[in-house]
């Protein structure tokens, strides 16, 4: 028979350390947990993080399918949005990658505080903003943003197509993932549909990512 009991959400926040070491990720990224000490070699970019109970910790293929998109694509001085940026870690890769300017969107207040703090223990206040809501938003003005990414599911990005497709700057691109391989055509064609084209696709097992880029 069924039981139910409830868990209080302190047990979870300091068991899921044990899983939590040193990534790579890419050809240069490091994902490193706050609270081990790492010394990086010449040429390594560092991610210093603790997401607590946010979403983001590089161990999702969808998350590395981003982290390795932003790693390939992105350009110094960009102007990045990160829409449904849990922890903040892809916020916080863009801004050690060279972005000049990070807006950090999520709906989740506890994802919100998550990435704040992991932002402003990294020295990255100044470049990363962390905000709570969505497309659109007062935040993203239209034809601003060199690159979004949008690390969640492909239900939502098809939805927000249109505003992801508004605020960005001509020739930006969006890197798109959180979806499988089942649903990559339906996204791709809600993505083409409001003017975006393909540019690259990534798969790790049946997740896939997609980078877009709006018309020049």
């Amino acid at each position: 028979e069924l039981s139910v009991r409830e868990i209080e959400d302190a047990d979870w926040e300091t068991a899921w350390k044990s899983h939590f070491s040193l990534l790579r990720v890419g050809d240069n990224l490091v994902i490193m947990p706050s609270w081990i000490d790492y010394e990086p070699a010449d040429g390594e970019v560092v991610i210093e993080l603790d997401p607590g109970m946010a979403f983001g910790t590089g161990y999702h293929p969808t998350t590395r399918i981003c982290l390795e998109a932003l790693e390939k694509h992105l350009k110094p001085g960009m102007a990045v949005l990160d829409l449904g940026a849990g922890s903040g870690i892809l916020s916080m890769a863009a801004s050690r990658l060279g972005a000049s300017s990070v807006l950090a969107l999520d709906v989740d207040p506890i994802a919100v505080k998550a990435a704040r703090r992991n932002i402003r223990a990294a020295g990255l206040k100044g470049t990363v903003r962390p905000a709570r809501g969505t497309l659109p938003n007062q935040l993203a003005a239209q034809d601003h943003f060199d690159l979004a990414v949008s690390n969640i599911s492909s239900k939502i990005v098809g939805e927000k197509a249109p505003h992801l497709y508004d605020i960005l700057k001509p020739g930006g691109l969006l890197v798109a993932a959180g979806g499988v391989d089942t649903q990559q055509s339906e996204l791709e064609a809600a993505l083409k549909a409001v003017g975006f084209s393909h540019l690259d696709t990534a798969q790790v097992d049946e997740w896939v990512g997609l980078v877009m880029s709006k018309a020049g």
